[in-house]
């Protein structure tokens, strides 16, 4: 929503600014977004004699403002005055007016931003104050995602960490008081466990200083490092007592839970460095033991007896693929010689799924869906018992806002590929992908913890579902290999048997799904688009193509064992609410379809969904079939039929249903409800003449649509 506000900030941000070299115009809509602050950035800087401007809040802007801070107090004038005053705008905390003046509301709006962050509130500005001002960063609790003890700990970490007191060192910074735990909050929790322990130059970076200063801490012991250790074990979701520095009962209870969470054994209430480390950082204390490796390594009957020596019983193996490139290139994929040599030395082993996961663009719909069935084939011909989970490996730090528009699409293909085999999946990445992972449907998952820094493990609990804990890498005899920690969800396995199934060609599967029916008996081609309805109301062409395709935008079906499931409920209502479908068709779509059994040859696959509207002129709906069983024979190959559908509600509404309910009775009408096809013509047709409205009428086409058009092709 627009602030005018804001509106009257970015307009003289422009008009003062505009012509200055490296000033960027900000659109002058109203609403405060990160432009509107470069912008803001620019103009202080300009204001401090800095030629080169630039988007940040680097070190000279802070040396040039450190130099005049102390002298912007009451009844100052000029326009650094008037930035900050339009900071204050954007932050959400008026200062009533917008001039040029240091005058008592800007006195009132820097202690109010000042009680929000936890420092003392004596309305004098600093440069962390100015740099936490001039920024996106939040001080107020965001509703709905902020915990309110976080942002009691956000809080007192800014309070007294904030400043080291000299003039020359900002110390910690004022970071965000929004109760969300993030890596601000995180490297803060850091940087407070190394002033307390007197680490030189604190950082928020525990490296070697910090971790041979950190000290084992007893129960009966209290201070600043014991609430630190509060601090870490509330963030990690192990403790619900006061930040009060005192070890007691409660806190050595929550150590004893914590250690037995992430497997960090004597399971006793003591603190030491893997617990301290354990709870601020992904990868822990990377000298710890445990029982879990993996290698793209080929592993040799040498390997073998090395790992078992080291005290290794479970490894975690590629079941396809290279590694390297050119003449380094070598196969990194798991053989039956090579589980031969692994089982007989004692080990088991946990299959990972990687074939290009290092880059973003690597991840969608389609993507998935094909992992999903080609490293199920690979893991039937190598021998992997039923119930194994497959690890796909998401090898890129990925940023929170990336996940919903990459991975998670990914995810949702990779589960629905998998819907109606023998094995589960899992999920190989940060503790963000891991949680989007576990939240969307992956059995367990496996975390990239080696790479503390990546944004994705930096403030992010552990998930509740992990399987193995990979913390870090070395060699051994020469051979590379990711330590790790196992939860014991999955022990790995020792017994293979390769596992045939029967197969049948996408060629065949299409010949055996068309092969009933008027309407598409023997029609749908690989080559071309085949026109199965052309009416004046509706027009429908389909084509099958040897390869998987994800269309739309999550709203997801899957078929397992001949019957629709529906994947992601709460993301399918929320695309249909944004196509304008209310939420009483969409209930229908849902449970219309929830178990629902399809009377057609296909046996296991899924459905994805695009739709474009037109107000009542034109609707067109893309439905997109991927094949994975048909007669109950597994596909040889990728294979999809896409179906397109354009549909012209008005001309359908004074063709066809004035005839259908003249044509039955009430009896008919009951009797018919149950059943998908004409049912739903039914439901449709008494929302159109019960409710006229245009947008009701095209939403209640769109849900007959929905459900009639895939029954009429698989009936």
């Amino acid at each position: 929503m627009a602030d005018e506000r804001v509106r009257d900030v970015q307009k003289w941000l422009n008009q003062t600014y505009g012509k200055v070299s490296g000033y960027e115009k900000v659109t002058e809509d109203g609403v405060t977004s990160w432009a509107t602050i470069y912008s803001l950035r620019e103009g202080l800087q300009h204001e401090l004699k800095i030629t080169e401007l630039g988007q940040g809040f680097g070190t000279a802007t802070r040396a040039a403002l450190r130099k005049i801070i102390k002298d912007i107090v009451p009844g100052t004038t000029g326009n650094i005055v008037k930035l900050i005053k339009g900071a204050f705008w954007c932050k959400g905390i008026g200062p009533t007016n917008f001039t040029d003046t240091f005058d008592s509301p800007l006195y009132n709006a820097i202690q109010t931003l000042q009680g929000y962050a936890g420092v003392t509130p004596d309305g004098l500005l600093s440069v962390n104050l100015m740099a936490a001002l001039f920024d996106m960063s939040a001080f107020v609790l965001i509703a709905g995602r902020g915990d309110k003890r976080i942002r009691e700990i956000q809080q007192e970490l800014n309070g007294k960490y904030s400043s080291t007191g000299n003039d020359d060192d900002e110390g910690l910074g004022i970071l965000p008081c929004d109760g969300i735990y993030q890596r601000d909050t995180n490297t803060a929790l850091i940087y407070a466990l190394q002033v307390v322990l007197k680490v030189k130059n604190p950082n928020g970076n525990y490296g070697p200083g910090t971790i041979s200063a950190t000290p084992t801490v007893n129960p009966g012991e209290s201070g600043e490092i014991v609430r630190i250790i509060q601090y870490g074990l509330y963030v990690n979701g192990f403790y619900t007592g006061d930040f009060n520095a005192n070890y007691d009962d409660d806190v050595a209870s929550s150590v004893i839970a914590f250690r037995k969470f992430m497997n960090l054994p004597e399971f006793t209430g003591i603190s030491d460095l893997t617990v301290i480390k354990g709870l601020l950082t992904s990868n822990g204390n990377t000298d710890r033991d445990s029982n879990m490796f993996d290698t793209s390594t080929q592993l040799t009957d040498q390997d073998v007896l090395n790992m078992k020596t080291y005290g290794f019983s479970i490894a975690g193996r590629y079941l396809t693929g290279t590694v390297g490139t050119g003449s380094e290139e070598r196969d990194k994929n798991l053989t039956p010689e090579e589980i031969q040599r692994i089982t007989n030395g004692g080990l088991s082993i946990f299959p990972i799924y990687e074939e290009g996961g290092y880059e973003l663009k690597y991840f969608n719909g389609y993507q998935g869906y094909k992992d999903g069935f080609l490293a199920v084939a690979a893991a039937r011909e190598l021998g992997f018992p039923s119930g194994a989970t497959i690890y796909f490996a998401v090898d890129v730090d990925v940023l929170d806002g990336d996940i919903e528009g990459t991975i998670a699409p990914y995810i949702i293909g990779v589960i629905n590929s998998m819907n109606d085999t023998e094995y589960s999946p899992g999920i190989y990445g940060t503790r963000n992908v891991c949680l989007h992972g576990e939240k969307l449907g992956m059995k367990y998952s496996f975390v990239a913890d080696m790479s503390y820094g990546w944004s994705g493990n930096l403030g992010f609990k552990m998930p509740q579902n992990w399987a193995f804990d990979q913390f870090v890498e070395y060699s051994i005899g020469g051979t590379p290999i990711d330590q790790g920690a196992s939860s014991g969800k999955d022990p790995g396995h020792n017994t293979f048997k390769p596992r045939p199934v029967e197969t049948i060609s996408p060629e065949e599967a299409i010949k055996s799904i068309t092969s009933s029916g008027d309407l598409i008996n023997g029609k749908i081609s690989f080559d071309k688009s085949t026109v199965l309805v052309d009416e004046p109301y509706l027009k429908v062409s389909a084509k099958a193509a040897t390869e998987f395709k994800h269309e739309g935008k999550g709203i997801s079906f899957s078929v397992k064992n001949g019957k629709f499931s529906v994947n992601e409920e709460a993301m399918m209502k929320a695309f249909l609410k944004e196509n304008k479908i209310p939420s009483a068709a969409a209930d229908i779509i849902i449970d219309k379809f929830k178990g629902s059994t399809i009377p057609s040859k296909l046996t296991a696959g899924s459905f994805t969904f695009e739709m474009s509207n037109s107000g009542v002129e034109l609707l067109e709906l893309k439905i997109t079939y991927n094949l994975l069983k048909v007669d109950n024979k597994t596909l040889s190959g990728e294979c999809s039929m896409t179906l397109d559908v354009q549909f012209t509600p008005l001309n359908y509404v004074k063709e066809e249903l004035p005839a259908i309910f003249k044509q039955l009775g009430e009896d008919t009408v009951k009797a018919l409800g149950p059943n998908i096809t004409l049912g739903i013509v039914l439901v449709v047709g008494v929302v159109i003449f019960v409710a006229l409205a245009p947008e009701t009428m095209t939403a209640a086409i769109v849900a007959f649509l929905t459900l009639y058009i895939p029954k009429l092709i698989l009936d």
